[in-house]
């Protein structure tokens, strides 16, 4: 009989099990956006099972890369639309791109209803644009059932 492989949750279970000891050490809050980031991870595993040529660990951390950016990507989209639909919409590209710069973010996601739902309450929502329906392919290229 051949030898058999662990599964990705396995090998992810164990590589989180070996970072105990450092999250014991760490304060309440950095323990919780280091739970936060393998949580991100731990969304990605089925992707990660088919990266064969990369070292786990190295799989995980793009995981959580991912999910970081995106937060980033979706951050920078909302700032970018407050910025326009105030008295400040002339200044944000000179606020945020260097002269003879491409913008930092080339496409930024469009606002998704999770986005609305994150607001908090009695937030400034009439300065959002309104979400996009991607499952009634109101987007240009979505396809119905596409979330993001």
């Amino acid at each position: 009989m051949g030898r058999t492989l662990p599964s990705v949750t396995q090998v992810f279970l164990r590589e989180q099990e070996s970072f105990t000891r450092f999250r014991r050490a760490l304060r309440r809050s950095d323990q919780r956006a280091l739970d936060d980031l393998f949580a991100a991870a731990h969304q990605h595993l089925a992707a990660a099972a088919y990266a064969a040529n990369a070292l786990p660990f190295e799989i995980f951390l793009l995981a959580m890369l991912l999910e970081e950016h995106k937060q980033v990507l979706g951050l920078q989209t909302r700032l970018e639309h407050l910025y326009r639909t105030s008295d400040l919409g002339d200044q944000w590209d000179e606020l945020f791109t260097a002269p003879g710069e491409p913008p930092l973010f080339t496409a930024p996601p469009r606002l998704t209803q999770g986005d609305w739902d994150d607001l908090p309450p009695g937030g400034p929502t009439e300065a959002l644009p309104p979400p996009h329906d991607c499952a009634a392919g109101a987007i240009d290229g979505a396809e119905p059932g596409d979330t993001g």
